[in-house]
C-alpha cells in the first residue's frame, strides 16, 4: 500500500525533471518521493521493533517444546525420539525432571507437575487429567496418551501456521485489512478528482493521487491492531490460557456476560458437614447413617462429604437397596424394613410429598449463612438435616472483580437454594444469580441469557458443567488444555478461576486497544486525504502524518507481555 505510490511518484518526478523549467514544482515531487520512502522505512522499523517481545516469546515457547521424549512401544519398550515425531494416540513416559513434549491425557501414574511454560505453580496430575506440551514433571511419573502433536500442540497451534495466527485471522484485523485494500484506490481517485477539478497540471494530479494512495496511517493502524492481538495471545499463554482459534479469541473479547458455575469453579468443590440435627425422638448418628447409606449411590461432592463425615465419626452407613439418584436433587432408597429413605433438597422432599414445614425456619437460617442443606426423611417423615459449608476458591473475589472492571456482567449459575446462592453472590459482589438450576437445565438457562442479545461466556469444568459450557457463545473449560478436541473455545492448563477471568478480559482489552488504533490511524488518514484534496496541505503531508500516526497507534497498543505475570498464591480467605 506504500510501495506503488512511491514508484509512480518517482516516475513522475523523473519525467518532469527534463522539463523543470516549465514545471517548477519538480522539487516538491522529489520531496514527496523522498519523504514517502523515508516514512515507509521508518514505520516498518518501528513495527518490527514493536514486535520483538512477541517474536521472542514465541521463539522461547518453540525452544521449550523442542525436546526428546520416551515413546512407549510394543511390550512397554521405550524409544528416545524427538517430540515432533510422536503421533496422536501414541503414549510417552515422563520421569521427574523431564518435559512433556505432547498435549495429552494421563493414562497412568501420579506426579507433581509445573502445568505450563513459565508457570510458578506446581499441581498434581493423575490418571484422566489433561496435560499440555511444555509442562514439566517435578516428582512422580506419568504415562501420557498424545492428543495433539507437532504443530497442533496448544502452545504453538496459533503460531505454527501464518494464516492461523491470531494477528492474521482475527475478524477485526481481517476487516481492517480489507478496508485498506479496497479503500486506497478509492482514496486515490477522490484526491485526484478533487485536484483535477482545481485545474491542476497532470503531474500535480498524479502526485496528489499517489499521496491519496499512500495509506501509511491506515497500514500502520492495521499492523498495530494485529500487534495488539498477538500480544494479547502471548500474554494469555503466559497464564496457561489456550484458544481454539482466532475466532474463539474474538468471541471471548466480545463477551459481555460471564456465566460462572458455582461448585468447583467459584467454590472449592470440597464441602464439609458443619451441622447435623435430628428431629425430636431421633438420634444424630441415625440421621447420618441414613444419609450415608443413601449417598453411597451418588458420586458428587455432597455425597463424598457425607460419607467422609460418617467415617470420621465411626458411623456405619445404613444398609439400603434400590437406590435411585436424581441428579441435582437427591437420592431415594429402601431400608431393610421397606421404609423409603429420602435425602436431598427441600424441593426434592416436597416433590416426594414429604412435609418439611417443621424445618423451614431452620433451613432458611442455614441457607442464609451460605450453607447447603440436605434433608433426611424416613417413611414419609422428616427425621433430620445436614448442613454443609463449601469455601470460596482462592482468587474467586479477584476473578469477579476483573470481570466487573472489564464491564463483563458475572452471573452465578448454581443448583443451590436461592438463599444459599444469594449469600455466596453477595460475598463475591455478584448481582445476577440463577439458583436451583438442575444440571440438565443449565444449557437452557445459558441460552435464555443469550436471548437478550448478549454474547455469553461460560466458565466451568468440562466434566461437571458441560451443559452450560456447550450452550455458551464461548466456553472457558478449566483444566482442559491438552484434552481431545471438543467444542470448548478456551481451555486452561490450570484450575485457577483468576485465569478463567483473564481468558475473557485479556482479549477484550486487546480488542479495545486494536479498535482505538484503527480509529486513530483511520482518522489521521482521513485528515491527510482531506487536506491534500482541498489544497490545504501539500502531498508531503501524507508521509509526515503517516509517521506521526504510526507512533501514536504503537503507543496505544503498547502492552509488553511481561505485564501479565503468572498466578501467585492468593491471600484471600477461603470461607
Amino acid at each position: 500500500m506504500t510501495t506503488v505510490p512511491i514508484l509512480i511518484a518517482a516516475a513522475v518526478a523523473v519525467v518532469t525533471r527534463a522539463g523543470a523549467a516549465s514545471n517548477p514544482r519538480v522539487d516538491a515531487y522529489a520531496s514527496f518521493v523522498g519523504l514517502a520512502a523515508a516514512g515507509a522505512l521508518l514505520v516498518d522499523f518501528l513495527l518490527t521493533r514493536a514486535r520483538r517481545d512477541v517474536d521472542a516469546a514465541r521463539a522461547r515457547d518453540a525452544a521449550g517444546l523442542s525436546v526428546r521424549v520416551r515413546l512407549v512401544g510394543a511390550g512397554d519398550e521405550t524409544e528416545d525420539v524427538d517430540a515432533s515425531q510422536v503421533k496422536p494416540g501414541e503414549q510417552v513416559l515422563v520421569e521427574p525432571g523431564e518435559t512433556i513434549g505432547v498435549d495429552g491425557i494421563v493414562t497412568a501414574g501420579k506426579a507433581e507437575v509445573v502445568p505450563f511454560v513459565d508457570s510458578p505453580a506446581v499441581i498434581t496430575k493423575r490418571e484422566g487429567d489433561a496435560v499440555v506440551a511444555g509442562a514439566s514433571v517435578v516428582s512422580g511419573r506419568l504415562r501420557v496418551r498424545a492428543t495433539f502433536t507437532a504443530g497442533e500442540r496448544a502452545w504453538v497451534r496459533l503460531a505454527s501456521s501464518p494464516a492461523a495466527r491470531v494477528e492474521v485471522a482475527a475478524p477485526l484485523v481481517v476487516v481492517g485489512r480489507r478496508m485498506v485494500e479496497r479503500g486506497v484506490p478509492v482514496a486515490a481517485l477522490v484526491v485526484a478528482g478533487a485536484t483535477y477539478a482545481n485545474n491542476a497540471a497532470w503531474p500535480d494530479v498524479v502526485i496528489a493521487a499517489c499521496a491519496g494512495a499512500f495509506g501509511l496511517s491506515a497500514v500502520a493502524a492495521v499492523a498495530a491492531s494485529a500487534l495488539a492481538h498477538a500480544r494479547g495471545h502471548v500474554a494469555a499463554q503466559r497464564r496457561g490460557i489456550v484458544y481454539k482459534d482466532a475466532g474463539a479469541f474474538d468471541v471471548a473479547a466480545r463477551a459481555d456476560v460471564a456465566v460462572v458455575c458455582s461448585r468447583g469453579t467459584i467454590l472449592l468443590g470440597e464441602p464439609e458437614i458443619v451441622v447435623i440435627e435430628a428431629t425430636p425422638g431421633r438420634e444424630v448418628d441415625r440421621v447420618l447413617a441414613l444419609a450415608a447409606g443413601a449417598e453411597m449411590a451418588a458420586a458428587d461432592a455432597l455425597a463424598a462429604a457425607v460419607l467422609g463425615e460418617a467415617r470420621a465419626r465411626g458411623v456405619r452407613p445404613e444398609n439400603v437397596r434400590s437406590a435411585l439418584v436424581s441428579e441435582g436433587l437427591g437420592v431415594t432408597a429402601l431400608v431393610p424394613n421397606g421404609d423409603k429413605v429420602i435425602v436431598g433438597s427441600r424441593a426434592f422432599l416436597l416433590k416426594e410429598k414429604v412435609s418439611v414445614a417443621v424445618s423451614d425456619a431452620r433451613v432458611s437460617e442455614l441457607e442464609a449463612q451460605g450453607r447447603s442443606v440436605l434433608l433426611v426423611a424416613l417413611g414419609g417423615r422428616l427425621v433430620g438435616l445436614l448442613a454443609l459449608q463449601d469455601g470460596l476458591r482462592p482468587g474467586a473475589r479477584a476473578a469477579v472483580q476483573r470481570l466487573h472492571d472489564a464491564r463483563i456482567e458475572p452471573v452465578l449459575l448454581s443448583g443451590e437454594a436461592r438463599e444459599t446462592c444469594e449469600t455466596i453472590a453477595r460475598a463475591l459482589d455478584i448481582e445476577h444469580v440463577r439458583p436451583e438450576v438442575l444440571p440438565s437445565d443449565r444449557g437452557a438457562e445459558v441460552r435464555a441469557l443469550a436471548d437478550g442479545g448478549h454474547i455469553i461466556a461460560a466458565i466451568g469444568h468440562a466434566a461437571s458443567d458441560d451443559g452450560a459450557l456447550g450452550s455458551a457463545d464461548v466456553s472457558v473449560a478449566m483444566g482442559a488444555a491438552g484434552s481431545a478436541p471438543g467444542e470448548w473455545g478456551v481451555a486452561l492448563a490450570s484450575d485457577d478461576v483468576r485465569d478463567a477471568a483473564l481468558a475473557l478480559t485479556v482479549p477484550r482489552a486487546c480488542r479495545e486497544r486494536a479498535k482505538s488504533a484503527i480509529l486513530v490511524g483511520g482518522g489521521a488518514q482521513a485528515i491527510s486525504l482531506l487536506g491534500i484534496a482541498f489544497g490545504i496541505a501539500p502531498p508531503v503531508f501524507a508521509p509526515v502524518m503517516g509517521v506521526l500516526a504510526a507512533a501514536c497507534v504503537l503507543a496505544i497498543v503498547r502492552e509488553p507481555t511481561q505485564t501479565l505475570r503468572a498466578p501467585v498464591p492468593s491471600s484471600e480467605p477461603t470461607s
